[in-house]
């Protein structure tokens, strides 16, 4: 398949990270070293604890040990002082400004260099249709119909209406080719981990939405495994490189496909400063 000045069309590409928490210099490090080994990017997906704060009443906004509240790299990106090398869309984790988030709801996100995708629902990113669903599992706020989430720990957790709005969203768009959560699905832990991580809600989700791929990470590390047709992609934290890194292909045809370890090389010590986290 050709475009019109004769040129070979080139697959659409997204990249899909792991935790990336501020430290966004590591991203675009990352981001650029697959380019070099595979062309242009025309999206990033994030799975959450991205943490983009854009000053320290954002990162004030993030539960956790004070330690961990860090303003982080993201400021760089909302000044175009760094380059993701396409735009990035993303969803919440159990570390983010969430009270800076929910205040603005679902859109682009200081000045147009990154994109929230909202607490639960589906969209249409570079082409694929992405569902996705915010947060992690608490009792107290899940299993319970309409609970508010008032303290900033509350504020991490999704909601029994939420996981609807999800599978309704998906019904309304079609077929999804990609499901974005933050928690892993329960049943796909190997024996190093536990039978305990995991949650059944989200693979209950999985099976109701029955994408082509489901990506996850909060566990800051990379696993495989099936739901039904659904290939599951646990991704690591953004300090261990390749094992946050996926990257899916679709070709002209219609055909998507998953490149695994897609950077041949290491982006350079210029991307690998940040935290420990």
């Amino acid at each position: 398949m050709t475009g019109g000045d004769g040129a070979q069309a080139r697959p659409t590409r997204v990249l899909v990270v792991g935790d990336v928490h501020g430290q966004f210099e590591r991203l675009a490090g990352w981001s650029a070293a697959v380019q070099r080994a595979r062309g242009p990017l025309d999206a990033i997906l994030a799975v959450g604890d991205v943490e983009p704060n854009r000053d320290e009443i954002d990162a004030a906004g993030v539960h956790g040990p004070a330690k961990y509240r860090t303003l982080g790299d993201f400021p760089k990106v909302a000044q175009r002082q760094l380059d993701l090398g396409a735009p990035l869309y993303f969803i919440g984790g159990n570390h983010e400004p969430w009270p800076a988030l929910d205040a603005e709801g679902p859109g682009w996100w200081s000045g147009g260099e990154a994109y929230f995708l909202g607490r639960a629902g589906a969209a249409e990113v570079a082409g694929l249709r992405v569902a996705f669903l915010s947060g992690i599992y608490a009792p107290r706020v899940t299993d319970v119909p309409g609970a508010p989430r008032e303290t900033l720990k509350e504020r991490n957790y999704y909601t029994r209406e939420e996981l609807e709005q999800v599978a309704a969203a998906a019904r309304r768009q079609g077929p999804v080719d990609v499901l974005l959560t933050h928690d892993w699905p329960s049943g796909i832990a190997g024996r190093d981990l536990g039978e305990h991580v995991g949650r059944p809600e989200l693979r209950d989700l999985c099976e109701r939405v029955r994408p082509d791929w489901y990506f996850c990470g909060h566990m800051h590390r990379p696993n495989r495994a099936s739901i039904g047709p659904a290939r599951v992609v646990c991704l690591g934290h953004i300090r261990s490189g390749p094992a946050a890194l996926a990257l899916l292909e679709r070709e002209p045809g219609g055909r998507t496909v998953l490149v695994e370890n897609p950077a041949r090389r290491s982006p350079g010590p210029q991307a690998i400063a940040g935290d420990s986290r």
